[in-house]
């Protein structure tokens, strides 16, 4: 099988040759330019082999044309991007929220990264953009601000606000497909009950995710990221998307058990990020031998829970390569 034909036999839950895999980091110091990170994605692409791939832009790129300042120089540390200057201060600052024009400034960067990724690498191995739910770009407006205090105290301009972002992210999420994108990677870094309880999200969160994700739906390859631990794990299960991705082996649900569940949906993920930065052989596999266990090799797609934090040994990772082969040949 070619990485094409792998992958979306992969999503169709159908038998492959071996499960499709794909690894995604930052690169500090490259991602503010387009090209340089084109060509360092590429370069990794090629160098690890892998079936898909998942673009990689700061953190930040979706607050940039806001006003936000970051300081990314702990990520190369195995930190993230701090917001040094915030957009949001005030419950009146939300009302400064405004549609963007995604061809222009961060977001324009973000998309003539992604079209040389396609006309690339495009026609052999997909490319998914990075996008943001709305809540969690809200939360990145406002830097240490905890943002949740307006949601309660003056809700009406933070839903103004998320209105616009959803707004701008859909287009961003067109403009990334139409660039030749198979999908979208969906993070949701706000669904958490550490952060919320769930009825809040629904009010704040669920209808705007939709926005953004109804403007992906003519894609073939859309993934939804849960981040963190104690996720929403049954409301987000539902969304329109082709597969999920969560932090398997941190937080439930166990990979096993969400795969006896009704209305399963294929998987992203079942490597724990902390084991491939620590070149952690043992756990990394047992972690491919659960999986393997638990779906059969089939509607699995191996890959982190996140993004995987400096430092990021190559060879460790050629190691888990050769881990996943002789474990599914085996």
């Amino acid at each position: 099988m070619n990485k094409m034909e792998r992958v979306r036999a992969a999503l169709r839950g159908e038998p492959v040759d071996r499960p499709p895999y794909s690894f995604w980091t930052h690169f500090p110091d490259i991602d503010l330019d387009p090209d340089r990170l084109a060509q360092t994605t590429i370069a990794f692409a090629r160098e690890l082999d892998l079936d898909f791939v998942k673009a990689m832009p700061n953190g930040q790129f979706c607050t940039e044309d806001w006003g936000v300042v970051s300081d990314f120089s702990d990520v190369a540390k195995g930190g993230v991007a701090r917001v040094v200057t915030p957009a949001i201060r005030t419950p009146e600052d939300w009302r400064k929220i405004g549609r963007l024009d995604v061809s222009l400034g961060a977001f324009g960067r973000e998309l003539d990264h992604l079209a040389t990724l396609c006309d690339t690498l495009g026609d052999e191995v997909a490319v998914l953009a990075t996008t943001f739910s709305p809540l969690t770009v809200a939360q990145k407006l406002s830097g240490a601000l905890d943002y949740r205090t307006h949601l309660h105290s003056d809700p009406e301009p933070v839903l103004q606000a998320l209105s616009q972002i959803a707004a701008t992210m859909a287009d961003f999420a067109r403009a990334a497909l139409d660039r030749g994108c198979a999908g979208v990677f969906f993070a949701t870094q706000e669904s958490s009950t550490d952060r919320m309880d769930l009825q809040t999200y629904q009010r704040f969160g669920q209808p705007y995710d939709q926005i953004v994700l109804e403007a992906a739906q003519s894609a073939w390859f859309n993934v939804i990221h849960m981040h963190g631990e104690n996720v929403m794990f049954d409301l987000l299960r539902t969304y329109p998307v082709t597969a999920l991705n969560w932090h398997i082996g941190e937080t439930p649900p166990l990979l096993r058990d969400y795969v006896i569940s009704a209305q399963r949906k294929p998987v992203v993920g079942g490597l724990q990020r902390a084991a491939l930065t620590q070149g952690d052989l043992p756990t990394i596999r047992s972690d491919i031998r659960d999986a393997m266990q638990a779906t059969g090799g089939r509607g699995l797609l191996f890959g982190p829970g996140c993004v995987i934090r400096h430092p990021v040994d190559r060879a460790i990772l050629q190691r888990v390569i050769q881990e996943i082969r002789d474990t599914t040949h085996n």
